[in-house]
Parts: C-alpha cells; sequence; structure tokens
C-alpha cells in the first residue's frame, strides 16, 4: 500500500501531456473533416434531388 508521501509527491501540473495534446489535436481534426464531408454530401444530395 502507498504510504502518505508517496501519494503526495505528485506536483499538479508537472506530468507531461503532450501525447494527450496531440492525440486530441488528431481527433479534433478528423471531426472537423467528418463534418465538412457531411455537409458536402448532403448539399450535394439537395441540389440532386437524391
Amino acid at each position: 500500500m502507498a504510504t502518505h508521501h508517496e501519494i503526495t509527491e505528485h506536483k499538479i501540473g508537472t506530468m507531461n501531456i503532450r501525447e494527450q495534446q496531440k492525440t486530441f489535436a488528431g481527433f479534433i481534426k478528423m471531426s472537423t473533416w467528418v463534418v465538412i464531408l457531411s455537409i458536402v454530401v448532403l448539399v450535394f444530395m439537395a441540389l440532386t434531388n437524391a
């Protein structure tokens, strides 16, 4: 079991989150492309009376 000293050793704001930031940026980029593609498909369908 962890001692009290081991639990309080972590300092808030010191964790390296570079990998999480890259993953989140990729997720946002992919989501943006999916939304744009969906809008383009819907506009195309509306114009062709599909």
